[in-house]
């Protein structure tokens, strides 16, 4: 059993608050950003995202240095034939610097340029297609009707890894990896694909491809031919004999079904074991037109990259789906951004059949407001490093241009609970209840409707490598880095030795570098249940607590050991000595339980030393 409070610093006072079942609607500060695009961009590549280019991510450490490097897809947004060149941005000590030119346009293609040819990118995706240990790059490509094949069709990048100095390579375009596409009538057809997803299918241990194509739209007069509908595809990597050349097996392999394939605007793809019978599995989302729906392709586990299940598990008008886990049961769950309310599913187990179960449709939770509809491309992120994966859903339609107006892009905090529950509530925080755009932050702290408007993608990872979740937002406005304020890796105090002989208890503080403004959580471990106790605090450095109360300022509320309640809400504020301004001092917590015999025992004592800065 245990209770938790946190140490609060403020300049002049240092309060202890007891934590309480009650939280306040508004102003949770649960997680805080700050804009760092100044520090963390190159300003070259501020303007690559705006209102006429949408732009897409893919992130993962391309030369092994330890820092995590984004490459970012563009095109002209909307449902449109409009190219745009791509940029690789490399993470040099907390700087995402554009390489593009040194490292991206090697190609095998005469008078290509590589990230540096316009393509109509949609989608990309990381993974090592040659199991060299060297991460790749794959594009989905759309809307290229007539261009030659290795502008309109998936791109793929490999890496060239390191030279015999040490010294990275770069990427390099291999037109050849990607197979010539064919309509129906076996004639040469560059696909519509808006996305793609990288996984082993067929249990080589080679990432296989799945691409999400599209063939309708609301935008008018961007239909395409019937006969030349691609749907979605399915291409296995060559493997050992071949490695990173791919051959499409979507039809007349027996893989999968033409009613596995079929899509309309295929927003969104995924491979993973959702139901973790050993084979990776394919989720889908295909939206706007028939069919309108959420379904899951079923790896035969006996026969890996023969898909012998199709279900679709979620209707409503889906946008985007993507997946992690929300409630630490070590089950693959999926959050869903809908035309209506967004939400997500958690997965329950499996069926006889072998499919999974998944739950009702949860909503968000707001502490004002609500869903304002329309959002597309969504992510899973663990934004205050509390191990609870929080969510955040980008607001532009990639198909309409809604111009410019009040949509946001919403992130949603995880709440936590027991794992394995299915009553997890994930809720949009913010500062105040009103509807301007620039006052009061929404979502996180540090961020006003502002800065989260017009939102085309996210890439939560960690820029500059110091152990939590920054964000790297493409919005109608720009390019933009903020990151993490929260504290870096816990520090926890050291004790002072203070413990009768047989107690138990054992009291911590551990938080951030316990420097002003930051917060340490003082945790209770292995306390006598349904046994009152007390904490106290002194300024002593040799404090004498029992049996007589000496050298203590105040005693704190009783607390139970069943857990607290609002009935052990209360506080001590210590003067921090000499001025008003910060100063170094030691502070002394200890805690004290009472036995039922009317004698005393006590935890460790704690020493927290409190800098001025």
């Amino acid at each position: 059993m245990f209770s938790s409070a946190k140490l609060f610093v403020s300049a002049g006072v240092i309060t202890l608050v007891a934590a309480s079942g009650a939280q306040a609607q508004l102003n949770v500060q649960w997680a805080e950003y700050q804009n760092s695009t100044a520090t963390r961009l190159d300003p070259t590549v501020t303007g690559i995202s705006s209102q006429s280019t949408e732009v897409e991510f893919a992130w993962g450490d391309l030369d092994k240095n330890g820092w995590i490097d984004l490459v970012v897809v563009r095109k002209q947004a909307f449902t449109s034939p409009g190219k745009r060149t791509n940029y690789l941005l490399m993470n040099y000590n907390g700087v995402l610097t554009d390489k593009t030119a040194q490292y991206a346009t090697l190609t095998d293609v005469g008078g290509d340029n590589g990230f540096n040819t316009a393509t109509n990118d949609r989608d990309a995706q990381l993974a090592d297609f040659n199991q060299d240990g060297w991460l790749d790059v794959v594009t989905a490509t759309t809307i290229s009707d007539g261009d030659p094949k290795h502008i309109g069709h998936p791109r793929i990048y490999m890496n060239r890894g390191d030279d015999v100095n040490g010294n990275w390579l770069g990427l390099k375009f291999e037109a050849g990896r990607s197979p010539q596409m064919l309509n129906g009538g076996g004639n040469p057809q560059n696909p519509r694909f808006c996305s793609v997803a990288a996984g082993d299918l067929t249990g080589d241990g080679y990432p296989d491809l799945f691409f999400g194509d599209y063939d309708s739209s609301g935008a008018g007069g961007s239909g395409e031919p019937g006969a030349n509908d691609l749907n979605d595809r399915l291409w296995i990597n060559g493997g050992a004999s071949n490695p990173g050349f791919f051959t499409d097996q979507s039809i007349g392999s027996g893989r999968m079904t033409s009613g596995m394939l079929l899509s309309a605007f295929s927003m969104a793809s995924l491979i993973a074991d959702f139901n973790q019978d050993g084979a990776n599995d394919v989720i889908k989302d295909t939206a706007l037109n028939p069919p309108q729906n959420i379904s899951a392709i079923y790896n035969n586990p006996a026969n890996k990259g023969f898909f012998n299940i199709h279900h679709v598990f979620h209707t409503n008008a889906p946008y985007h789906v993507n997946t992690g886990d929300l409630n630490k049961d070590g089950k693959l769950d999926l959050i869903m951004s809908d035309d209506g309310s967004d939400g997500f599913r958690f997965n329950t187990g499996n069926d006889g059949l072998g499919r999974v179960t998944w739950s009702a449709y949860n909503t968000y939770q707001f502490a004002a407001g609500g869903d304002t509809g329309f959002d597309s491309d969504n992510i899973m992120f663990d934004a205050n490093n509390d191990g609870w994966m929080d969510t955040a859903h980008c607001d532009v339609d990639v198909d309409i241009n809604e111009g410019t107006g009040s949509g946001i892009m919403a992130i949603y905090h995880n709440k936590g609970g027991t794992p394995g529950a299915f009553n997890i509530a994930l809720k949009h925080e913010r500062e105040l209840s009103s509807t301007s755009m620039s006052t009061g932050w929404r979502g996180v702290k540090g961020m006003v409707g502002n800065d989260l408007a017009n939102m085309h993608d996210v890439a939560p990872f960690d820029v500059d490598n110091d152990g939590d979740t920054d964000l790297v937002l493409g919005n109608m406005q720009g390019l933009f880095v903020w990151t993490n304020k929260l504290d870096p890796a816990p520090v926890c105090q050291p004790s002072i030795g203070f413990k009768s002989a047989g107690s138990t208890a054992n009291l911590t503080v551990c938080g951030g570098n316990l420097t002003l403004g930051h917060d340490a959580v003082m945790q209770l471990t292995s306390a006598e249940p349904l046994r009152p106790a007390y904490l106290f605090v002194s300024l002593s450095s040799s404090p004498v607590f029992v049996p007589a109360i000496n050298n203590t300022l105040a005693a704190f509320p009783v607390w139970f050991m069943i857990g607290l309640g609002t009935a052990a809400d209360g506080s001590l504020a210590l003067p921090v000595p000499g001025a008003a301004s910060p100063v170094n001092f030691d502070l002394y917590v200890q805690y004290v339980i009472a036995k039922a015999n009317g004698n005393y025992e006590t935890s460790n004592a704690v020493k927290m030393t409190y800098p001025a800065n």
